[in-house]
């Protein structure tokens, strides 16, 4: 990732790629998980794609969830 804060296109097999242009300014919840499901913060879909391969490379592992959907209501379900 450079310095003018866009995600870049890897060219992988495994490349799943996010319709950044329609859905980037979407509000979604940054999460991570210790025990249960913990909101760390809100942001628009772009922001939290930069944040996602930011603590990826710092070893750490967080998820993106639409912001009505609150993900410790299902927690039992992937234990």
């Amino acid at each position: 990732m450079d310095s003018t804060s866009e995600v870049q296109i890897v060219d992988s097999s495994l490349y799943l790629p996010v319709p950044l242009k329609e859905y980037a300014m979407s509000r979604v919840t940054v999460y991570f998980y210790s025990d249960r499901w913990v909101p760390i913060k809100y942001c628009f879909l772009e922001k939290a794609i930069l944040l996602y391969h930011k603590a990826n490379l710092e070893g750490k592992e967080i998820f993106l969830f639409p912001t009505d959907l609150d993900p410790n209501l299902f927690s039992s379900s992937f234990n």
